[in-house]
């Protein structure tokens, strides 16, 4: 088993490892970010009533972004799928994905989802420097699954893939800045970062990398008991945790619980914004991760896409769940709510004032992760809990 196979699989050692900006006196510009990413396991070739994974239209039935809702949303029972967005949904990885659309469209035509292509333009690919960077596998696979459920929860929005020269963190900022100017040129959007570094002392120094007008961003956090995962931290960004989807014999869904992969908690170093004034006995005065959270286990909330490239010795159709779901999946609920906050600070606003509201949250009260259970209300493991329609994004 290779590095970062095993970075999949225990995130908090390879967290410790992979970044060198945790290490005292190390030199910040050589810091590696890592992709997110779940353990990838081929598809069962013999169909059953319970797969082993869910799909846009199943995880669309659980919250309650397509109609019809089919009673206990059965994945192999479900086929209504989001419709809507507009705008642009930006998704800032690194290397090159040469395959993307070719994936896209496959795992598209599979689902009943729009095509991309030059009548229905929903897809296209950069390169932050101009020059097609080098090819990645694990990071490939990453943007994948983000690219893929970011088109299926908003199927009307323009996905660009934004590909950074390389893993060096200085090359994301930089891609990062290239896609704050494509967003403002076109009036706003979201932004997904579904990549990570360890929390450093001077973290918030590069907060103001999240402050293009109109533009709300998006990360999720795979960290743990102390290893949290920047940008998820930032105060200007939306952090996202991880659920599990639980189903009965039959496969119908019975509710969620907390992954128990990854872990929020406070920030090292960043502190409380005041959206989080209401769970300050939470967060004491730092700032809390994550915001919410969105079905992305890797067990129990598996998702399946295609990838006809090969990674770990998987191509073809395979099962992954990981926080990226999360990321793609807010994105994509965002669009579509059409709320144009003017900020991450100014959506996130929004979204704690339902602190607590049922038509608009389901509360995660099952799981733990590292000795920290899901609680009744705000927690570390899915802060507000998962979104309901629209509702108040």
């Amino acid at each position: 088993m290779g590095f970062n196979l095993r970075c999949a699989l225990f995130s908090v050692i390879c967290l410790a490892v992979a970044t060198h900006a945790q290490i005292p006196g190390s030199d910040v510009s050589r810091a590696v970010a890592r992709p997110h990413r779940g353990q990838p396991r081929m598809e069962s070739s013999s169909p059953t009533a319970l797969p082993p994974y869910e799909t846009p239209a199943s995880l669309a039935c659980i919250y309650g972004l397509a109609h019809p809702v089919v009673p206990g949303c059965p994945v192999l029972g479900t086929t209504a799928v989001p419709t809507g967005g507009s705008g642009l949904i930006v998704v800032v990885s690194a290397f090159d994905n040469p395959r993307t659309l070719k994936d896209l469209n496959i795992f598209s035509h599979r689902f009943g989802l729009d095509h991309c292509d030059r009548f229905h333009p929903c897809f296209r690919k950069l390169y932050a420097t101009g020059i097609k960077p080098p090819f990645d596998a694990l990071w490939a696979q990453s943007s994948a699954v983000v690219v893929e459920y970011a088109h299926a929860f908003a199927p009307h929005a323009q996905i660009v893939l934004l590909e950074a020269a390389s893993s060096a963190i200085q090359d994301v900022w930089f891609a990062v800045r290239r896609g704050n100017e494509l967003l403002t040129q076109h009036g706003g959007g979201q932004m997904i970062l579904p990549f990570s570094i360890l929390e450093e002392p001077d973290e918030s120094q590069r907060d103001d990398l999240f402050t293009a007008p109109g533009v709300v961003y998006i990360s999720g956090n795979e960290g743990s008991l102390g290893f949290f995962d920047y940008p998820a931290t930032s105060p200007n960004v939306i952090a996202l945790g991880g659920t599990g989807l639980v189903r009965d014999d039959k496969g119908n869904f019975l509710g969620e619980e907390a992954t128990n992969f990854w872990a929020g908690g406070q920030s090292l170093y960043e502190s409380r914004p005041s959206y989080q004034d209401g769970v300050q006995s939470m967060v004491g005065s730092q700032r809390g991760i994550p915001d919410a959270a969105f079905a992305g286990d890797p067990i129990s909330g598996a998702i399946l896409y295609y990838t006809s490239i090969n990674s770990d010795g998987f191509v073809g159709w395979i099962y992954e769940g990981n926080v990226g779901v999360s990321e793609a999946g807010w994105a994509g609920m965002i669009n579509r709510a059409q709320s144009h906050a003017a900020s991450t600070q100014d959506e996130l606003n929004m979204l704690y004032g339902h602190l607590g509201d049922k038509a608009v949250f389901r509360d995660i009260k099952k799981g733990q992760a590292f000795g920290i259970p899901a609680l009744r209300g705000w927690d570390f493991l899915t802060g507000l809990g998962t979104g309901i329609t629209l509702e108040g994004k």
